[in-house]
Order: structure tokens, then C-alpha cells, then sequence
């Protein structure tokens, strides 16, 4: 009779611990590169974007979602929500090709060991870029990733591993190999994770291959690419999207779609001029007339609100009460970390400061202002901004009235103007970008900072 008490009680344990599991829901974060508004049809651009139009039908649109202007800031930013001021990581640096350590897993924690830690299958799949995976081949797994699949970046010395496209150099799991079409492998990689995870929580972080450079033909456009810039770059955010669409649908097939979070952003501003038209809002007087944008300019590498304003899109239907709506609620690349580990209910860890907030409060709708953000940051270099829903201030002390100055053509502390508000709003910004460090933490690694280069 004890043995059977027993077996039932371990049953009735693993039973609970199974349903438990299965309540925390399924993470996808996918982040296209160097692609942000002005290539997004549902954000009002003349290109258009189906597939991720109609995730932004099924969830949440963020209205105003601020990234790093640049590549391995953002995604420092992203993995471990800290401001570049706290990171380290102020300006854009290429570990495979120039060396040092990277990102070190005993100084920085990553949202994927969170999750790993609490339960979660994890995988990777797309660019990597911060560590120099042939010298340090558990660096990923080291960072919370139980599977990958990348592109290692550019290596020094290893002229084979600049391919990232057709013949790209992947590395799956430890193997190193070429591929037909390296966003394709990465894309398969990551929908077979998922089957074979589908019975447990699982974390997917998808930083695309696509769209960055260089821009050339795609699977869809072999036999006849286009011929201008303009149209290359068209054709790889067509692809970017197809492939977005396949992955959401292979979650849809699987029936996993109820209980899966899929998030979709960009890492900066676009590297490739789009088109945007976005009415804004009044303007004060004396400031040029400006109703709506009809080109928008290059943003990657810049700080300014067009480089860092990307697009944030999120289906949660466990969770979002209004689909295909939009919210003007304000977001920064710090509060994924402590969102993820808000749904995953885990513990943010204890000797780690984390600048972000969880963005939960948004996705259910919450209306008391007080769970929310009313301000968010970006830097690069020792330059930093900071902006809430109508100006954005810099620390060299410029003022801009970006809801209806998008191009930030005015400074509103040099011109003349009618706006009774931006006095009120210099003070208030200035004083919450006072109280953060003058200076930014020390070099990640001894070599970071003596070279520097746009991707």
C-alpha cells in the first residue's frame, strides 16, 4: 500500500509540475536588421509588408519603441536590459573581425539564462556578432542558449565566414557548414526547434540575417534580380517578411498560437532610405510647416529619433484583450529582459541592476499611467537623448518638439516659438537625464574602443 501511495504521490508532483510548465508561454523574439518604420507598411510605408502587417492585425502595435542607433549596442541593450551607460558597449564593435573577449557571461546576464533557468528550451538563430565563436565555442551556451544556429560574423582570418547569404558559413549546434541560403537554414533551424520543443515552454531569439548588407539577390529573384539600390534593398524586406510569415505560421499549425508571445522589432534605424507617410501632430507656431513625411531619410548610425524609432509589434492572444489595435505607450530596448521574465515567472537576478521595465502592463491594456514608462533613452558615443510622447531632449542640450517635428528641423531652445509646453518639458527631461552616471562604465574588454567602424 506505501508503494502505491508513493508512485501516485510522485505522479500527482510531476502531473502538476507538467501543467505548471505548460501555463508559461511560449517566447518568440524576432529582429530584423538594419530595416525599421519607413519599410513597415502597417506603420504607413509605401512599402508593403503582408506578413507582418497581419501580425500586427492579430496583436498589439507600439506606436513609439526606441532601439540603439547601431548594431551590437542595441543588442547588448536587448540581451541584458541595460542602458550603453551601465554596459559598456557605446558604439558599435565587431568581435570576430577585431577581436578581445565580448560579451562576457560572467559580467552580464542574459534574458535566455533567466529563462533557461527557469524551465525554458532556448535557441538562437540568426547573427550573433558579439563573441568570437571559434575561439570561445560555449559562448552562446554560456549566454542561456541551449541551440543555435548563426552566422559567427565576419572572422578574421577566415575569408569563408564574410558569407552570410548564398554559400553563408552556418554555425548549427557546434557544426560549421555552408549553405544554400543561409536565412533559409537559420529559418528551418528555428521552426523545427519549435516542433520539437512544442510540448514545454520555449525561448526563440530570431536576429535576422536580413536585411543588411550586402544587398543582393534573394531565393524569390535569382534569375533576375533588380538593378538599383532601392529595389535590392525592396526585394530583401520582401524576403525578411516571407520568412517572418512562415515562422508565425508555423506556430499557428501547431496549435501553439494561444499561448505564444512573438514579438517583432528592428535593430535601428533603416541603412537604406524608405518612405513613410505619417501625419503628425499640431505644431507650434513659427516652426516650418511640416503635415506629414513623405521620405524619410537613412537612420542606421544616427541619433536621432528616425535611427533609433523602430517598429514593435507583439501577438500575445493570452494576453492583449483588443487585437489589431495600436498603443501609444512608451518603450525602450531595456524592458524586453524584465517583460520575458515577468511572463516566464522567473526571478530578475540579484546582483544584476536592470534599467528596463516590463512592458506587461501595456499588453493587457492597463490604463493607470503609473505602471508604465514616461520617458525612454538611446546613446551612442557619449552622446545620449532621451524623449517622452511629444519632445526629445539631448545631454548637449538641444529640445525638439518631435510629435510635430519629426526631421528635428527646430531646436526649441534657439528659436522662436509659442509652445507653452516646452519649457515644462526641457526642465523635466533635463533633470531625469541628470541622474544618471556622467560617465559610461569602462570598456567591456581591453581592446574594445581602440577600433570603430560602421558595419
Amino acid at each position: 500500500m506505501k508503494t502505491k501511495l508513493t508512485f501516485c504521490a510522485v505522479f500527482c508532483t510531476l502531473f502538476v509540475a507538467q501543467s505548471f510548465a505548460k501555463d508559461k508561454p511560449n517566447i518568440i523574439l524576432i529582429m530584423a536588421d538594419d530595416v525599421s518604420r519607413d519599410w513597415i507598411s502597417c506603420y504607413g510605408a509605401k512599402h508593403n509588408t503582408p506578413n507582418i502587417d497581419r501580425l500586427a492585425s492579430q496583436g498589439l502595435r507600439f506606436n513609439t519603441a526606441w532601439s540603439m542607433p547601431i548594431c551590437t549596442p542595441t543588442r547588448v541593450t536587448l540581451l541584458t536590459g541595460q542602458y550603453p551607460f551601465h554596459h559598456g558597449w557605446t558604439k558599435h564593435y565587431d568581435v570576430p573581425r577585431w577581436g578581445g573577449e565580448g560579451l562576457s557571461s560572467k559580467r552580464f546576464t542574459t534574458f535566455a539564462r533567466v529563462l533557461r533557468d527557469a524551465g525554458y528550451a532556448t535557441a538562437i538563430g540568426g547573427k550573433w556578432q558579439i563573441n568570437n565563436l571559434r575561439e570561445q565555442p560555449n559562448a552562446l551556451f554560456r549566454h542561456g542558449f541551449d541551440e543555435h544556429c548563426v552566422w559567427t560574423g565576419m572572422e578574421a582570418g577566415h575569408p569563408e565566414t564574410s558569407e552570410r547569404y548564398f554559400n553563408g558559413h552556418i554555425l548549427t549546434n557546434g557544426k560549421r557548414s555552408t549553405a544554400k541560403y543561409g536565412p533559409d537554414t537559420i529559418n528551418a533551424f528555428l521552426i523545427d526547434f519549435i516542433r520539437r520543443h512544442k510540448t514545454k515552454p520555449f525561448l526563440v531569439y530570431y536576429p535576422m540575417l536580413l536585411t543588411h548588407g550586402p544587398h543582393g539577390a534573394t531565393p524569390a529573384n535569382l534569375a533576375q534580380p533588380p538593378e538599383s539600390k532601392q529595389e535590392l534593398f525592396a526585394a530583401n524586406v520582401d524576403y525578411m517578411d516571407k520568412l517572418v510569415g512562415q515562422l508565425v505560421q508555423s506556430i499557428d499549425d501547431l496549435g501553439l498560437r494561444e499561448n505564444t508571445l512573438v514579438v517583432f522589432t528592428t535593430d535601428n534605424g533603416s541603412s537604406v532610405a524608405g518612405t513613410l507617410e505619417l501625419t503628425v501632430g499640431k505644431q507650434a507656431k513659427s516652426i516650418s510647416h511640416i503635415p506629414e513625411i513623405s521620405e524619410y531619410p537613412k537612420g542606421k548610425g544616427r541619433l536621432t529619433d528616425i535611427g533609433v524609432h523602430v517598429p514593435l509589434i507583439v501577438r500575445a492572444p493570452f494576453l492583449v484583450p483588443e487585437p489589431g489595435t495600436y498603443t501609444r505607450d512608451l518603450v525602450d530596448f531595456t524592458d524586453f529582459f524584465p517583460t520575458f521574465v515577468e511572463l516566464a515567472e522567473a526571478e530578475l537576478p540579484k546582483d544584476t541592476e536592470i534599467d528596463g521595465q516590463s512592458f506587461v502592463p501595456s499588453l493587457r491594456g492597463e490604463e493607470d499611467p503609473f505602471l508604465k514608462r514616461n520617458w525612454i533613452f538611446a546613446q551612442v558615443g557619449d552622446q545620449r537623448m532621451i524623449r517622452d510622447w511629444n519632445y526629445l531632449y539631448y545631454s548637449d542640450q538641444r529640445l525638439y518638439g518631435i510629435s510635430f517635428d519629426p526631421k528635428q528641423r527646430a531646436d526649441l531652445l534657439k528659436v522662436k516659438h509659442n509652445d507653452k509646453i516646452a519649457p515644462s518639458a526641457h526642465s523635466r527631461l533635463s533633470t531625469i537625464l541628470s541622474r544618471f552616471p556622467k560617465k559610461d562604465a569602462a570598456a567591456p574588454f581591453p581592446m574594445y574602443g581602440k577600433r570603430h567602424a560602421s558595419e
